[in-house]
């Protein structure tokens, strides 16, 4: 009796867990159809996608190629420039420092960087949390065609320092690269050293993401792809170039096996806590009590019902969405990596909430 109530139990675990995998592969077909629409209408060169939910992966695909001109397929081992999805990592980093120096984001740049009076006044009183969220109204450094691949960082802040804020501290969430900038200095100045040899060392190595480094297009990168751009209604190469002084903003080379290994250990716990975490993903409020659309690192939102959004974009050709229900805690993550396309009348971002919401059933 015993050994056939175990088989009769071993039997319906059985039956459940391939009832649940067959209507997974009935939705992924819809998913990777709907993906391939996109590629075709779209003219998206090269496409990688992983779903994982409640943080295990359930699917994973890619489509076109890596490579134009020589029609390279597109795997799953390739590398992407991942541009501003870099900034998700040090975010992550520069928490578990503060954690492990028991320091705060509330803090100043000046009490970060005492000695860098080099820096405005104006950009010393800045929080922390301020920079993180965009809401600093730091001068931009892309306002002024200071782009990512700056020669120094003293280049960056000449260059602006005299230039005025785009508005009062805390009044406005507007994308800002100066920040960064900002926050790469200070994650240096806890971790003691240059800030491409810490997240090397510390994460890198530590989680076995091989594929992942630092560097522009003229860096000569194994497995990563080419990027491209719409120019004069033709396809042409996007030369995605970053700099050091960057690199906390953009500038992260990584597969997507690798993007996905990274975010399973920060949901498990090994890089900050759950309590951690979630302070990162709440979204900052403005002054006056109207959340802004990022948290400190993540562009984070509440959407409807009790879901709530974090993640990032890259460059508009890339993707990065965790969603989860605050009622059940049932979670779901899209990685969608590109290489460009000819026509984007949709962009990255929105054809991660489409398959998201083909997954969660809203469609």
């Amino acid at each position: 009796m015993k050994k056939f109530i175990i088989s009769l139990l071993f039997i319906n675990v059985w039956f459940v867990e391939s009832y649940s995998q067959s209507v997974h592969n009935q939705i992924f077909n819809k998913t990777d159809a709907y993906l391939q629409s996109m590629m075709d209408r779209l003219k998206i060169v090269g496409l990688n996608y992983a779903i994982l939910i409640n943080n295990k992966v359930v699917h994973k695909k890619s489509f076109g190629v890596a490579n134009a001109q020589l029609q390279v397929p597109m795997t799953l081992s390739n590398s992407f420039p991942v541009a501003s999805i870099s900034k998700m990592f040090s975010s992550i980093a520069l928490h578990k420092l503060l954690s492990v120096h028991h320091r705060s984001v509330n803090e100043t740049v000046a009490a970060f960087l005492p000695k860098r009076t080099d820096l405005p006044e104006s950009w010393r009183k800045l929080s922390l949390k301020q920079l993180l969220s965009h809401t600093s109204g730091i001068p931009d450094q892309i306002d002024y065609q200071i782009y990512l691949a700056p020669k120094s960082e003293k280049f960056v802040i000449d260059g602006v320092k005299n230039k005025p804020f785009s508005s009062e501290p805390g009044t406005e969430a507007k994308y800002n690269a100066t920040g960064f900038l900002l926050v790469r200095m200070i994650i240096e100045k806890l971790a003691n050293q240059d800030f491409e040899s810490y997240m090397q060392k510390e994460y890198f190595d530590k989680l076995g993401l091989s594929s992942a480094n630092y560097g522009g297009f003229k860096k000569v990168v194994p497995n990563r792809v080419t990027c491209y751009q719409k120019m004069n209604n033709k396809l042409e190469m996007f030369p995605l170039n970053y700099s050091s002084p960057m690199y906390a903003g953009a500038g992260l080379n990584i597969t997507i096996n690798d993007l996905i290994k990274w975010f399973q250990a920060l949901q498990n716990e090994q890089i900050l806590t759950k309590k951690q975490l979630m302070k990162v993903w709440i979204p900052i409020k403005l002054n006056n009590g109207k959340e802004g659309g990022f948290g400190l690192g993540w562009e984070a939102y509440r959407l409807q019902g009790a879901y709530r959004m974090v993640g990032h974009g890259g460059a508009g050709i890339s993707s990065f969405r965790h969603y989860w229900n605050e009622r059940t805690n049932q979670n779901l993550t899209v990685i969608l990596l590109t290489n460009g396309a000819l026509n984007w009348k949709a962009r990255p971002n929105q054809l991660n909430a489409q398959i998201a919401n083909m997954i969660l059933g809203n469609n």
